[in-house]
């Protein structure tokens, strides 16, 4: 006898593990963002947190950001 089709559970679905951005990453992806910016220096901070933001986004962990935020 099959098992009856259902929805599949939380047991059942692939576990996908988060990941986080490395500095590496961020580091890069702030200086192109200073590039593409112009160049121009006193951003520095923006540029990061820019950064994050978007490979945080990219990677899907807008949930830790959000918690971050509220912080």
């Amino acid at each position: 006898m099959s098992k009856p089709v259902g929805k599949s559970s939380p047991e059942t679905e692939p576990q996908i593990p988060e990941r986080n951005p490395t500095r590496d990453e961020i580091e890069v992806r702030a200086y192109q963002i200073y590039v593409e910016r112009g160049g121009t220096d006193g951003q520095h901070v923006e540029d990061w947190l820019q950064a994050e933001r978007e490979l945080l986004g990219k990677y899907g962990n807008t949930g830790r950001m959000a918690k971050a935020a509220a912080v």
